[in-house]
């Protein structure tokens, strides 16, 4: 039972953190657009089809952590997408200098280190969400 209450508190603040950052991505879509285009981590994509993949998984994760029959699925992908996004932000971090970051409102505003712990935290989070609801084995005697 307990387990289903750390899930639920995890799932809100992922939907939240995602339409946060969606949003606020969007609503300065072409600032976003040019944050990208400075990373030199992605100077081989297309920004015109990297941006708006970014924007959709963010809001597809909302949607699929919105419905029980796909919380799974919508915790997997946010793992997956913190993950990258910690392991982005901490390679620009520690072998580039001066580089934007293309994240919105006060995560933008966000000094490295505590963005890159600010995304590891909410990784752990959503690992934990799926480490809990994961039902145990019965064991045959």
């Amino acid at each position: 039972m307990k387990s289903n209450y750390i899930q639920t508190a995890v799932v809100i603040l992922l939907s939240i953190l995602f339409i946060y950052a969606g949003i606020f991505k969007a609503m300065d879509y072409q600032l976003f657009l040019s944050d990208l285009s400075k990373s030199p981590l992605l100077v081989k994509y297309d920004k015109t089809l990297l941006a708006p993949a970014v924007l959709g998984t963010e809001f597809l994760i909302v949607v699929l952590l919105s419905f029980t029959l796909t919380r799974k699925a919508g915790l997997f992908l946010s793992f997956f997408v913190m993950l990258l996004f910690t392991l982005y932000l901490s390679t620009l971090y520690f072998l580039y200098t001066n580089i934007p970051c293309s994240c919105g409102g006060i995560l933008g505003k966000m000094s490295y280190p505590t963005h890159i712990i600010f995304n590891a935290v909410f990784t752990v989070m959503s690992a934990a969400a799926i480490l809990v609801g994961v039902k145990k084995p019965v064991i045959l005697k």
